[in-house]
């Protein structure tokens, strides 16, 4: 399709600017992931479904008490690391080194679409959806160069359709567009990429779990994925729950690997965190 070349031509294209890209594969268990925005909605979900699969997670916060509480003894444990690190402050990035021996990256990172208290202090859609996302990306190619085998980025629907309605009011105030230059930051960067664009998102987050009671959380009988290519599709809505799976076990196969899907759940049974369910979806999206 001519979305999925366009997406898989990215990595070519870096190449004809000079940056080669770097040589994919499929990440495996064990291998050490980062996850930022780990304590928000879909960060949570990815955090704990990531410990649950067998790797080993890196989970980056603006707020270290937060964190703890949230994740519970796993803190203290041999395969969660907490690190407190500021996207959108580029040289103290730097000087962190949260990218330094990562095998992969889950960007959970995002704000809303309209003016509200999570604006405050400088987290607007400009600093938060491309700024850091911008900012990250050049801190894996500085600290983990050739390394990082997947950068998982959570975006959104409408990216590319911002002319269209209901697109048009959600981008308002750029938050669709902010994103839309987060990903092309991703996808310009010679880093392998898989972008998943959801809908408007349910359920949770679930601020008072801890990392055990978030892997029972379930999104009911509306469990079965739509997964296609690209941004055309408009789903009611998006389980934080499926986008976690689908992020863990984009991980695990070459078939996501530098492309871009839109993804929406519905009424009926799901692939869960089957990932053999997962690899059907990809290849067929």
């Amino acid at each position: 399709s001519n979305a999925r070349l366009a997406s898989r031509g990215a990595p070519r294209r870096a190449a004809a600017s000079g940056r080669a890209p770097t040589v994919a594969s499929a990440v495996p268990k064990g291998s050490k992931v980062l996850v930022v925005g780990s304590t928000g909605g879909v960060g949570q979900l990815v955090v704990a479904k990531l410990l649950d699969a067998g790797y080993v997670v890196r989970a980056v916060t603006r707020d270290l008490d937060a964190a703890r509480g949230l994740f519970g003894s796993q803190s203290d444990g041999p395969n969660l690391e907490l690190r407190v690190a500021d996207l959108r402050d580029a040289d103290a990035l730097a000087a962190s080194g949260i990218c330094v021996g990562v095998d992969a990256v889950v960007s959970c990172v995002g704000t809303t679409a309209f003016p509200s208290a999570r604006w405050r202090d400088d987290n607007g859609p400009e600093r938060t959806d491309f700024v850091g996302v911008r900012n990250l990306v050049n801190a894996v190619e500085a600290q983990s160069p050739g390394r990082c085998k997947r950068f998982v980025l959570v975006s959104s629907i409408g990216v590319e359709r911002t002319s269209q309605m209901p697109f048009l009011i959600l981008n308002l105030f750029g938050v669709l567009k902010h994103k839309r230059a987060g990903e092309l930051a991703l996808m310009k960067s010679g880093v392998p990429f898989t972008v998943l664009r959801p809908g408007r998102l349910t359920d949770g987050p679930y601020t008072s779990y801890d990392i055990n009671t978030l892997l029972k959380a379930t999104s009911g009988t509306r469990r079965a994925v739509d997964l296609v290519e690209g941004d055309t599709l408009t789903p009611e809505e998006t389980s934080r729950i499926a986008v976690a799976d689908c992020a863990v076990a984009s991980l695990g196969t070459q078939l996501a690997e530098n492309r871009a899907f839109c993804l929406g759940t519905r009424e009926g049974t799901g692939p869960g965190n089957d990932e053999g369910e997962w690899e059907k979806l990809f290849a067929s999206a």
